[in-house]
């Protein structure tokens, strides 16, 4: 090969005898001493040099790769997948010792018609030039094709072809003729079919009638164009001339093998002159999915012929299968792994049950071409399979025969005749029963936790539904009935259905034989998060969300799509067809296309959340932005009570409502500010919930709390928490919901009874003042210890347990270091409330006019699931945890800690004389006895902390660091000729700040007992 760029002497020269490419793929090698290549193996291989080329081989591997020396060239087409010549090309471009002019693509040459020279257009108006295969053009379509093989099935080496491009409306003379010529390295190749010449026409014409009578078409061409090294697929094939609906290619040649003309006879046994068509037929017929497979099934000699269609997903028709079956006893289709072939070739099965399939071997699909696609079909087996040491391939033969011995009909059932009772008997074959089965997508799941230790599923794409062993029974039944209404009685005839109804023929025992599969049902990574709908997958990355529709990796039970859970919670019926990707996403030709997003939030340069709201149009996000008007009151305080409610009509769901100057509504820059903070948060809430992957960096609990600051004795709630964290979060996920106000629920035994390891949230829904949220510290952070009733205890661990969520009316007690590490506070303000003394009760259905979810059309559906998929890209794109602002959350929890007795002692002890001043310490106790005796066992240590709280609240300073007469931090005086301790709380101007703390010294010798 003459004109190749390239030769194996040219890389050998550059990478020192090929000793630079053996240490690149095995940095284990030495010169010196024997060394080991296999995990498992001892150190068997050695380096031998023979003429300056270094080669390897491994005396302890027989039958392996290495058990017959390999040189640099050969280890590095084994290790990336590449024939021999594509090595060298790559080899020579990556060693600079490749002419790039030599390397050159395609070449295009376009022209006006007028000027085109080159061999003269056919009537059709296109032209090509046939040449001699290269070996570098044989290589790439299989290592036993030959040029021979390739003209017995039309297939030619192309020097170039020419075309006209056509333009409506315009003569030829005025288009352009566009030439393409192939290079060394960029092989162009031809299928080329003659056909035609049928019979005349006749027709009636005219005034009278007259019969006219039109000569045949003559015989047409038209070519299938193949482009193997097209970087893009779609331009991989091409056509020219007239290509018919259908065609089989090799029905000619396989005609050709099995026709022969033959005389007719009359009575006496005379010839009459008549010729008939005698058919003997093949024993073997092979159907592959293209014409590269069907080119190398040929070579292999294990086919008596080869046919293939247009396409591997051409209707195929049952006279297209009989005309097979016509010239062959044995029909047998071997499909690509790819997710088309794989339906393509189930559905050949069991259309034509007579046709047997040879499946593949799964794990070509592991390995990648080129493209970096996976390996799929049998061109690429025939590659990864061939063995540099054999010239005639004899063992790549061999595997070729087996797997197609191993060949099935999607027939479960034989027939013979009995001569006795002239009838046909049937029976089952089990092997092909099987395969029935595994066709229609019928398996077993290992289960440890079920009592046969496995169970049934049918998969229909990436569903999977649990089936019974007489489902399966009853299957068999009713595929027979159906393929009886519509092919007739000749080929499903009564006895055939009657054997099976009557028989025993699969049983329990049986089926028990039915093939194991592992299904992945993962439904997340730690950057992603696939959600399950029932004729698609969305997969939800940080940045894009990408449609799965074919090519399932990760699988679902059935009840677990969200059709259906949505069905079980709401009774809407989910429409996919409706559902429709509105963020950044990836089409069907791969490419990223933007979206059109809810809203927009980052951190500005100084570190601060930006919150841009760019859609009115979801409710669901309306809804959490009113939901986190905190300000809402103060937005209109000014405003007359007459005005207000048009206000809010016309500023609905507005979070920055800012006041201008000489305006009597909106608010200031950190009102604003805390407001789109609290909606940030919620939607970051909404993402961590609906990713189920478990940080245990963010093993937290997302705790729902009332933003307004109120006692604990007076919590109304009915602020909307329910709508998100009860009724919208569970749409998306398994759950567990839990009453929490039920007595002694977390002493229970049973707690957690029903969670299992497809539990993904666990609800504690309007938990109560005294709800002892930390015991559920190390269920959170932890694994999960499940006691159910009338079970065994079992562990989950931490990465497969479930989220938890508290919703409440009440601010959590105890807000130390470790507690704040385990929550995840999200609050909402009271936009949606109860009725009140000043004002009427106002819920989601006054803004909204439709109740959510169960009201819902499916264009707020399809919002509301967008709308969710960019709350889980939030959350999977910002490191930060977002909470809501702590202020009222703070307050609310001081005041939970003080109680409700302190809190009103002090706020009415505290005031003029008593602020700014020294008080006796003892005096003031004895007050808050005298005020109600139920605290008189008060320790000394809890008043004072109740003393901090209370400053803490109202923004004032428990004993200055200048008031200070002891190295303790305390206030010590003479009373009487007492040492008497005194408290001074200082009051600061200015309300109680976010996060803001005060300087105070404690004593460290107060003793923990009652005054």
């Amino acid at each position: 090969m003459s004109s190749f760029p390239i030769n194996q002497e040219q890389i050998f020269e550059a990478t020192n005898g090929g000793w630079d490419l053996i240490e690149r793929f095995l940095p284990e090698a030495n010169i010196n001493k024997h060394f080991r290549i296999r995990k498992e193996g001892t150190e068997s291989a050695n380096v031998s040099k023979n003429n300056g080329i270094y080669f390897v081989k491994d005396w302890g591997d027989p039958g392996g790769f290495f058990s017959q020396s390999k040189h640099g060239i050969h280890i590095y087409s084994q290790y990336t997948g590449k024939t021999y010549f594509e090595s060298l090309l790559a080899l020579g471009e990556e060693l600079n010792l490749i002419d790039k002019t030599k390397t050159r693509v395609k070449n295009i040459v376009k022209c006006k018609f007028t000027e085109y020279d080159g061999v003269e257009l056919n009537s059709d108006g296109f032209a090509y030039v046939t040449k001699e295969f290269t070996p570098y053009e044989l290589e790439i379509l299989g290592p036993l094709v030959t040029a021979d093989i390739c003209k017995k099935y039309r297939l030619f080496s192309l020097e170039s072809y020419s075309w006209i491009k056509k333009v409506e409306n315009t003569q030829k003379e005025f288009c352009e003729v566009i030439t393409v010529t192939s290079s060394e390295t960029y092989p162009i190749l031809a299928f080329i079919i003659s056909e035609g010449g049928g019979k005349p026409k006749v027709s009636l014409r005219g005034p009278k009638k007259d019969v006219m009578v039109e000569p045949a078409d003559p015989s047409r061409e038209w070519l299938k164009i193949y482009q193997p090294k097209s970087a893009d697929k779609k331009y991989r094939f091409s056509y020219l001339g007239k290509k018919p609906k259908q065609h089989i290619f090799g029905l000619d040649i396989l005609k050709s093998m099995t026709v022969e003309k033959e005389d007719v006879l009359d009575d006496d046994g005379h010839a009459t002159g008549e010729v008939k068509d005698k058919i003997t037929k093949l024993k073997k017929l092979i159907i592959c999915s293209g014409d590269r497979d069907s080119i190398n099934m040929a070579s292999t000699g294990k086919a008596d012929a080869v046919v293939w269609f247009n396409s591997e997903t051409a209707d195929i028709t049952e006279s297209d299968i009989g005309l097979l079956f016509k010239h062959s006893h044995d029909v047998i289709n071997v499909p690509d792994l790819d997710p088309t072939g794989i339906e393509a070739g189930k559905k050949i099965a069991l259309e034509h049950m007579d046709v047997k399939t040879a499946w593949l071997p799964e794990e070509i699909t592991k390995r990648k071409d080129f493209r970096g696609n996976a390996l799929k079909d049998f061109t690429d087996f025939m590659k990864i399979n061939s063995s540099f040491d054999d010239d005639l391939q004899l063992e790549l033969k061999r595997k070729v025969e087996r797997f197609l011995e191993l060949a099935r009909p999607g027939k479960f059932w034989s027939g013979s005749y009995n001569k006795s009772r002239n009838t046909m008997d049937y029976k089952i074959n089990y092997k092909n029963a099987f395969n029935f089965l595994k066709l229609n997508g019928f398996s077993r799941i290992k289960d440890e936790n079920r009592k046969d230790g496995f169970y049934f599923v049918k998969q229909d794409k990436h569903i999977l539904k649990e089936v019974s062993a007489q489902e399966i029974k009853d299957f068999f039944n009713s595929f027979l009935d159906e393929k009886q209404k519509e092919k007739g009685l000749a080929l499903y005839p009564d006895d055939l259905l009657n054997m099976l109804i009557g028989s025993e023929a699969v049983s329990d025992k049986k089926l028990v034989n039915l093939e194991t599969k592992d299904f992945d049902f993962t439904d997340h990574t730690s950057k992603s998060q696939y959600l399950f709908f029932d004729k698609f997958i969305w997969e939800v990355t940080a940045d894009k969300v990408e449609e799965i529709n074919k090519g399932y990796s990760r699988y679902v039970m059935e009840g677990d799509i969200l059709n259906n859970i949505i069905k079980k919670q709401t009774r809407h019926t989910l429409q996919s067809r409706a559902i429709k990707i509105e963020a950044h996403y990836i089409d069907s030709d791969g490419k990223l296309n933007r979206g059109n997003p809810f809203f927009d939030i980052k951190k500005d340069q100084n570190n601060n959340w930006d919150v841009n709201i760019y859609r009115k149009d979801c409710d669901f996000m309306n809804y959490l932005i009113n939901a986190s008007r905190v300000y809402w009151k103060e937005e209109v305080q000014n405003l007359p009570p007459s005005k207000r409610e048009e206000y809010f009509k016309e500023n609905n769901f507005v979070l920055d409502k800012y006041k201008l100057e000489g305006s009597d509504v909106g608010l200031d820059d950190d009102q604003v500010y805390e407001q789109e903070v609290h909606f940030a948060n919620k939607v970051y809430a909404f993402g961590y919930l609906l990713h189920r992957f478990k940080d245990p960096s963010k093993a937290w609990c997302t705790y729902v709390m009332d933003n307004e600051v109120v006692d604990d004795n007076e919590s109304h709630g009915r602020t909307g928490k329910s709508l998100l964290f009860n009724n919208g979060i569970r749409l998306f996920m398994n759950s567990k919901y839990m009453g929490a106000r039920k007595k002694n629920l977390l002493e229970s035994d049973f707690l957690y009874d029903g969670i299992t390891e497809q539990t993904d949230y666990v609800l504690f829904d309007d938990a109560d003042k005294k709800f002892q949220f930390n015991q559920l510290f190390t269920d959170i952070t932890g694994d999960l210890n499940v006691n159910p009733k009338n079970q065994n205890a079992y562990l989950i661990p931490f990465h497969q347990s479930p989220k938890f969520c508290i919703t409440t009316n009440y601010a959590p007690f105890g807000l130390d270091s470790s507690t704040m590490e385990r929550i995840l506070f999200v609050s909402y303000s009271d936009w949606y409330h109860g009725a009140k003394e000043d004002m009427e009760a106002r819920s989601p259905l006054n803004d909204f006019q439709n109740r959510f979810f169960t009201e819902w059309d499916d264009k707020q559906w399809n919002l509301f699931l967008n709308f969710s998929v960019q709350c889980l890209q939030f959350y999977l794109s910002t490191k930060d945890k977002v909470g809501a602002p702590q202020g009222n959350i703070k307050k609310r929890n001081l005041i939970t800690e003080m109680g409700p007795v302190f809190l009103e002692w002090a706020e009415g002890y505290f005031v003029d004389e008593k602020l700014n001043s020294e008080v006796n310490k003892k005096e003031a106790f004895k007050n808050l006895i005298d005020y109600n005796p139920s605290v008189k066992n008060i320790s000394a240590t809890l008043f004072k902390n109740k003393l901090k709280q209370f400053c803490e609240l109202k923004g004032y300073i428990l004993n200055p660091a200048d008031k200070l007469t002891t190295s303790d931090g305390r206030i010590m005086r003479s009373f009487n000729g007492v040492s008497t301790e005194y408290i001074y709380l200082a009051f600061l101007e200015g309300p109680f700040g976010v996060g803001e703390t005060h300087d105070t010294k404690d004593s460290d010798r107060d003793n923990d007992y009652p005054y």
